[in-house]
């Protein structure tokens, strides 16, 4: 069975720009939470990030535990009727996407649960997202994330106007 994870792109949108304005205004990294919602077939969407009153530093980031908590009972009412977890992410802003030892030991911080997802990104828009299982036994997995865009089509006025002012030429006359 093949689980697949994925975000919208107004989502993944959302994490990049808040990442961007950190590093614009700061020089700093940020962090917030969204939610991970299993659909039908077991595969799972991250929806909704947010960022929540929080300490911002060039390598770090330190949410407020108060304003935490009041995001998890908030979203909790909010997505009672889905299977969901809870995802953190953070940004790494100029740097790579990678897991450094402060972002494990927050990851750690999530164990309570079975399992717990985390997402770092970067201005690049490059990111590692993780799924961490607790329980019975504690494995780490880094896997892909699939970003869904919409597709892009082309508005029939501009068909109708190229179609109406462009010819294509026909190569076979010069032969």
């Amino acid at each position: 069975m093949n689980i697949e994870f994925s975000i919208q792109e107004k989502a993944w949108n959302k994490v990049i720009n808040y990442a961007a304005s950190a590093y614009n205004q700061f020089k700093s990294e940020i962090g917030g939470m969204m939610v991970a919602i299993e659909d039908e077939s077991g595969d799972w969407e991250l929806k909704d990030p947010v960022i929540i009153k929080q300490r911002i530093t060039p390598s770090n980031t330190h949410l407020d535990k108060e304003e935490l908590a009041a995001y998890y009972t908030k979203a909790a009412m909010k997505y009672k009727k889905y299977n969901f977890r809870f995802c953190w992410w953070h940004s790494h802003h100029t740097m790579g996407a990678f897991w450094s030892g402060t972002d494990t030991d927050t990851i750690d911080e999530f164990s309570d649960g079975d399992f717990s997802f985390a997402l770092v990104v970067n201005l690049k828009e490059e990111y590692k997202f993780r799924v961490s299982i607790w329980k019975p036994l504690e494995a780490h997995k880094d896997v892909e994330l699939n970003i869904i865009t919409k597709e892009k089509t082309v508005p029939k006025s501009i068909d109708k106007e190229v179609e109406a002012l462009c010819e294509k030429e026909d190569y076979t006359s010069y032969a």
